[in-house]
């Protein structure tokens, strides 16, 4: 038998349709020293040959051929790594017919290993193990863990032990927390070894127990702007000799002598080159070590704690009992920890390697940027703009708009006492440029028109709790594929648009649809030039089901083309990481806040950085066999249809993607059927049957139709009278029980004056009503007064014809109308559930959103009792009308299909999700020709989804075409940066020799880590074009 793994890969890359015949032959040797391509012959086994087995993989059966050939009596073994690229060949088919043979590439077969391994659905569990239970096996020993945790508290095994200088157990009493082993020494040896180490933690054995003591009380002073071990000639203790150090094992407080001899460096200067950071440049008094400020930079950074819960911690490692707290020094380490994140972004944009070096730093030059993403100068071919248009879709950026309102900031402070740092170099735009723009066209309002659904997330911000509020949140622009009001958005493109990008740009935005309309005007008047740039507009995928049908068509990144598989939510992923930090920048003053932001994102791109080598490999993995699959799911329901239709088809969509102004293919069109309509289309009936004096006049106001739409309306009165009734609390006010109670009279009295014309046309109908009422308690109500029309009376009273007509028609239209209703109350309430989701925080906000809700919820509820209503009495109308095929396009709607477009029955995944048949329903038209609209409506249905699947075919196409572009980017840009970094060596001739060599180790180490990164990428990716060409046939056969 061969190998599982054989059949793994057989199955994975030979996948075919039903229907679709292909033959494809593995050769697996049993030798892996076999070459495999000797001549093979077909002889009788015998011991001194060795045997290859030839499996073909056809649609209906595996069959198999096993061929031998002689070999060398003893091969040498090769290792496994130099025999895997041999250990599988394609042979060639025997079959006359090798149009659809499939070629591999020989490659490294761990890798395509790895591959299938990800792809295995039917891996069985292995047996588990005491090893796999952990916690389970430590508890036996837990109590050998605490019984040595206690032996820490005393000492051990030197409790008679002498100090190694030769003083008695007596005088060796001290130990050292942070030293390594538990040995004691005596005071003078404990004074001598850390004269290196101020910062150690030393306990002392009172006799029943250690307490702690201070290296500055047992006299160790540090002395600064000396070698360890010099003598100061004049050192100058700190003012009042209570210099505070903080470090990561907490507050210290040590003697510290600063240098006074007459060449001395500045106080800060000396504690600088100590590796500690002064809190203040005058007369310090306070410092951390760079050691404690990396640690705290690093974790706030990647779990969001705040500087006041870290110092907190660090005041609780020092005196956890609050007889002996440290000095308090939180407002000092929260100035150092901002000037530290500060000199760092500067530091890694190589300030220091130029001359000019904070102060000459450029609007966005800081930040750190994108390799993936297309960069003119960095990581494009310097003829990327003469690029055929087949090929210049792959240098577009991809841009994603968003604002976040969780990231607020109280108004607390100003920009006088609290300025930004930066100002503007890194993500947040300089406050003075911005604040200008808005003074000037603040006044501006937006399109009032609206083209969709209300999406104004800033207005709902502005409303939930913005009094006391400095900033309501952060908007941004980021890259949309590597994860307000218009004035201020505005001002954020145009500030990204300026940052050296390429002229293909397609912006995701929550509310494009409506952000898009005269953007090119609003730009005009601010004095923006963007005319240079080629904007294409699209939706997140996650909100584009909150929109109109119109809209979810025209701005679908699934449809639109080039766009590959972005999705537009990458700025949602960076709020998720960005979040948690929200409860400390809404304390913050405003350059605080910037500068916050500003390391925050930086943080955030970096991480992105560093593992794109992997995020990118791992895409492309998922997309190759995605692609595929695509590709014959299509090259299958194409096949299944007429040729000229689906060249229709393409043709029209091809003209949708050159020219959006064109028809959208991928939008169901569904004929509009109203009731209005309905009854002006009888009335003209009505109207013509007067002139041709056809008509039989029972009264003088109201004509057989008239009945019948009059009806429809009492009833429609009494839907709503009667679910006003229902939602009546327990103990009405008499205000409420008045207003309801005049209701009921005024429809009693419509519903008399109504009968009474009724019993004209539907002779005996006001008796039958009668015995029905007398039947029921609750009769007497006026919503309860059954009506009678004809689809209830039918077989029971005798009346025209024409107003069951009448009124299949009517009903016909309520029901069409009653789903084209529920689909927009369905969409709302999707909507307002992901605005609540995202923005509302807050009893009293969410409180208020509930009730939102849950009236969106009752108009549901509404509708679905009017079609239901509709449905049945179609239904009950249908046999004696002989009405059929109706159903096609109406059904019976139960609980389960009332729900959104992109909500799924009983948990299905994305993969197998159906949406309701309420979604798919295309109105025929009320005309003779009903089977050829319905044979319209079929034809509909089926060219939008072979309009999609075209679209997804390419849009996974597109994916592997521009993750190979991005893998190119990413290893382009890694060697610009390492030459960029190498252009910086002795960049500042201005600086002392000592100064330059340390900025030149520092190009020279940010040179080598980028060389680094694009040879990592380089060496991952190594094997990716033999994975892309393992895939299926070209898409451009039937695309």
């Amino acid at each position: 038998m061969a190998p599982r793994w054989i059949n793994k890969l057989s199955s994975f890359f030979m996948k075919r349709r039903r229907g679709q015949r292909r033959v494809t032959h593995f050769v697996f040797s049993d030798d892996e020293g076999a070459d495999g391509e000797k001549d093979s012959i077909l002889v009788p086994p015998a011991a001194d040959t060795h045997r290859h087995v030839n499996w073909s993989y056809g649609t209906e059966r595996t069959s198999t051929q096993t061929t031998y050939f002689n070999v060398p009596s003893s091969p040498k073994r090769r290792k496994r790594s130099s025999s895997l690229p041999s250990m599988i060949s394609v042979a060639p088919s025997t079959s006359s017919d090798t149009s659809d043979d499939h070629s591999v590439d020989p490659t490294d077969l761990e890798y395509l290993m790895n591959q299938i391994e990800l792809l295995d659905d039917d891996e069985q569990p292995r047996d588990r193990t005491a090893g796999d239970r952990p916690l389970i096996m430590w508890l036996d020993e837990a109590d050998t863990y605490l019984s040595e945790l206690l032996r820490r508290e005393g000492r051990g095994d030197f409790s008679t032990t002498p100090c190694p200088c030769g003083s008695d157990a007596a005088h060796a009493q001290y130990r050292c927390d942070d030293c390594y082993g538990d040995r004691l020494y005596c005071e003078r040896c404990t004074v001598r070894y850390h004269q290196k180490h101020p910062l150690h933690r030393i306990k002392r054995w009172s006799g029943l127990f250690f307490e702690r003591v201070s290296l500055k009380s047992m006299g160790v002073r540090i002395q600064l702007g000396h070698e360890p071990g010099e003598i100061c000639r004049n050192p100058k203790a700190a003012a009042g000799d209570d210099f505070i150090v903080l470090d990561v094992l907490g507050i210290h407080e040590v003697g510290l002598d600063f240098c006074g001899c007459d060449l001395a460096r500045p106080h800060q200067k000396q504690l600088l080159r100590l590796g500690w950071f002064p809190a203040t440049s005058v007369n310090p008094k306070t410092a951390a070590t760079f050691r404690l400020l990396e640690v705290f930079h690093t974790l706030s950074n990647q779990s969001k704690v705040s500087g006041w819960e870290y110092y907190c911690a660090l005041a609780q490692r020092t005196d956890n009992t609050g007889t002996n707290p440290p000095k308090d020094r939180y407002r000092a380490f929260m100035m150092m920890i901002r000037q530290w994140r500060h000199l760092k972004m500067m530091k890694r944009a190589g300030r220091g390697n130029v001359e000019g070096g904070i102060g000459a730093a450029e609007q966005g030059s800081c930040v750190v940027e994108c390799p993936a993403c297309p960069q003119p100068g960095k990581n494009l071919p310097n003829d990327w703009e003469t690029d055929p248009p087949h090929r210049r879709w792959l240098y577009r950026l991809h841009l994603a708009i968003d604002a976040n309102f969780r990231l607020k900031r109280k108004k607390v402070s100003n920009d006088a006492v609290d300025p930004s740092l930066n100002k503007g170099c890194a993500y947040v735009v300089e406050e003075t440029a911005y604040k200008d723009h808005l003074a000037k066209f603040d006044n501006q309002r937006a399109d009032p028109t609206q083209s969709c659904n209300n999406h104004d997330a800033v207005k709902l911000a502005t409303l939930k709790g913005g009094a006391g509020l400095a900033a309501s949140g952060v908007a941004t622009v980021d890259c949309a594929r590597h994860d307000m009001k218009y004035v201020n958005i505005d001002y954020l493109v145009n500030s990204s648009l300026q940052q050296n990008t390429p002229i293909d740009i397609a912006a995701s935005y929550d509310i494009s649809c409506q952000y898009s309309r005269k953007f090119d005007e609003r730009f005009d008047n601010y004095g923006f030039d963007i005319s240079h740039h080629d904007i294409t507009w699209g939706i997140p995928k996650f909100h584009i089901n909150a929109h109109q049908e119109k809209c979810r068509a025209d701005y679908n990144w699934h449809f639109l083309p080039h766009s590959a598989r972005l999705d537009g939510e990458g700025v949602e992923r960076n709020w998720g990481k960005s979040n948690p930090a929200a409860a400390s920048t809404k304390e913050m003053g405003p350059g605080s806040r910037r500068d916050f932001l500003d390391d925050m994102f930086s943080h955030h791109n970096w991480v992105k950085v560093s593992h794109l080598a992997m995020s990118l490999l791992k895409k492309i993995k998922k997309a190759v066999p995605e692609r595929d699959a695509q590709i014959l799911a299509f090259q299958e329901y194409n096949s299944a249809l007429p040729p000229a239709t689906t060249e229709q088809w393409r043709l029209a969509v091809e003209a949708w993607e050159a020219d959006s102004t064109q028809p959208n293919p991928f939008l169901l069109k569904r004929p509009v059927i109203t009731q209005a309509a309905i009854k002006l289309q009888i009335a003209e009936a009505d109207a013509q049957e007067l002139n041709d004096g056809t008509a039989a006049v029972l009264h003088e106001k109201l004509s057989a139709s008239g009945v019948v739409i009059a009806g429809l309306e009492i009833e429609e009165h009494q839907r709503c009278l009667r679910s006003d009734y229902a939602e009546l609390s327990a103990h009405p006010t008499d205000l409420q029980r008045a207003r309801l109670q005049e209701r009921q009279n005024q429809l009693r009295r419509k519903i008399n004056a109504w009968a009474d014309i009724q019993q004209l046309y539907m002779p005996g109908v006001a008796a039958h009503r009668e015995r029905l009422m007398s039947q029921s308690d609750t009769a007497a109500l006026s919503y309860n007064i059954p009506l009678l029309l004809p689809s209830a009376a039918t077989g029971l009273l005798s009346f025209p014809q024409v107003m069951l007509e009448h009124e299949w028609s009517l009903r016909h239209a309520q029901a069409h109308e009653a789903l084209s209703d529920l689909r927009g109350h369905l969409e709302v309430r999707s909507h307002l559930y992901k605005v609540k989701d995202r923005f509302v925080r807050g009893q009293r906000a969410n409180t208020r959103a509930h009730t939102i809700i849950k009236t969106i919820d009752a108009k549901i509820e509404a509708d679905a009792t009017r079609y239901r209503v509709a449905y049945h009495s179609m239904y009950v109308l249908s046999a004696p009308l002989a009405k059929s095929n109706w159903q096609d396009g109406l059904r019976n709607l139960t609980a389960a299909d009332i729900r959104h477009v992109t909500e799924s029955d009983d948990g299905q995944s994305e993969g197998r999700r159906k949406i309701s048949w309420i979604w798919n329903t295309a109105a025929p038209s009320n005309s003779p020709g009903e089977m050829q609209s319905l044979q319209d409506s079929l034809q509909e249905s089926l060219r939008v989804e072979w309009c999609k699947a075209r679209a997804r075919a390419r849009r996974w196409a597109e994916e592997v075409e521009l993750l190979q572009e991005e893998m190119r980017r990413v290893i382009l840009y890694h060697d610009w940066a390492s030459r960029q970094w190498l252009a910086r060596v002795d960049g500042d001739t201005t600086q002392s020799s000592d100064y330059r060599d340390g900025a030149n180790a520092y190009a020279y180490r940010q040179s080598a880590i980028r060389a680094w990164m694009r040879d990592f990428c380089h060496q991952s990716w190594r094997y990716v074009p033999d994975w892309v060409n393992l895939g299926e046939a070209s898409l451009e056969e039937t695309l």
